[in-house]
């Protein structure tokens, strides 16, 4: 085999490695982002979640605080 024929032979070779890097990155890349947008809907939710939990007990303290000043329940146990 000539020197060319190894040349070309070689640049083959690193062509398909190229070609082989090229689709384990874009299968990477594909599998990050599908993570990615699973992980930000979970976190969404979870932070739905809290909102929900938060916005609850306010207005849960709130009620208490309009039936304190209606005079329903006195502060400190006073009669």
């Amino acid at each position: 085999m000539g020197f060319l024929d190894d040349a070309k032979k070689k640049l083959g070779e690193a062509v398909e490695n190229v070609k082989e890097f090229a689709e384990d990155a874009a299968e990477n890349v594909k599998e990050f982002a599908e993570d990615a947008t699973e992980n930000v809907k979970e976190f969404a939710a979870d932070a739905s979640e809290n909102v929900k939990e938060f916005a609850a007990d306010a207005q849960e303290k709130i009620g208490e605080k309009v039936e304190e000043f209606k005079g329903g329940n006195k502060p400190n146990g006073q009669a």
